[in-house]
């Protein structure tokens, strides 16, 4: 069966405003329409509203690119600095990865095209994992708030098991992704591990951990606070259970709460 003359359509629009070739749109703005197989007097119609095609296109793209240059500011300073930003956007506006109409999803989207095509990384290495330390800050401070589960208390036992908040992420990374900046973006190779959280008051707070206490903090989430420490070799717990009340305190951790 024929694709129908409204799907064409579409693909023409989507051309359009996602192509980066904006020369050869303002030399035959019905371009898009005549690649979609279009009848003439489509065709035509392109090429009779160009001011307005164009305005659209600038408009629809700026939606577009205005959410990664929020979300990814270290990122863009880097890939500016090497005159790559730009190329960098419209590979992925190429990809057609934007399926939702939130433009909540457009960052989320730039990251998982990010990670499957690997662009870049071959010179950035770092570049995956800075990116995401990026939307993970944005992510933990707009994550939904759920109801919090029955039965938990605010003192750890060593029979409990950790309840994170559900904003509360623990990462780990190959670069000290979370000290780069715009001014300085390249982040030093090192092994690093951080708790993502949102205080009580609402803003986002990072927390730099050891690898034992990451995975402690993990692995406590379905174990006991006593066998996760016997499974990780730590034997001096008293600065640990410091360490959990300060995080129920601030909000990373919810409570603890002991099997059922």
């Amino acid at each position: 069966m024929s694709e129908s003359r409204t799907l064409r359509l579409q693909r023409a629009m989507a051309s359009l405003i996602l192509d980066g070739d904006e020369n050869l749109l303002e030399a035959d703005p019905g371009f898009p329409a005549q690649m979609q197989g279009l009848a003439e007097a489509d065709v035509q119609s392109f090429r009779d509203q160009v001011p307005a095609l164009m305005t659209y296109r600038e408009l629809a793209r700026m939606s577009l690119i205005e959410p990664l240059e929020d979300t990814f500011p270290i990122l863009r300073a880097l890939l500016e600095e090497a005159d790559a930003w730009d190329g960098c956007v419209q590979a992925f506006l190429d990809a057609r990865r934007v399926k939702s109409s939130h433009y909540r999803d457009i960052a989320p989207a730039f990251l998982g095209w990010l990670a499957t095509t690997q662009w870049g990384q071959d010179r950035w290495p770092f570049l995956l994992e800075l990116a995401h330390a990026e939307l993970l800050e944005v992510l933990v401070a707009h994550f939904p708030d759920t109801t919090t589960a029955e039965e938990i208390h605010a003192d750890p036992e060593l029979e409990d098991r950790i309840l994170l908040e559900v904003a509360t992420q623990v990462v780990a990374y190959r670069h000290a992704v979370h000290k780069a900046s715009e001014a300085s973006p390249i982040p030093v190779a090192t092994p690093t591990y951080l708790l993502a959280y949102r205080s009580r008051e609402g803003e986002p707070g990072l927390m730099e951990l050891t690898q034992a206490t990451a995975a402690f903090l993990v692995m406590a989430g379905t174990q006991t606070l006593a066998e996760s420490a016997r499974a990780l070799g730590l034997t001096d717990l008293g600065p640990l259970m410091h360490l959990l009340r300060d995080l129920h305190r601030v909000g990373a951790i919810a409570g603890f709460q002991a099997p059922i």
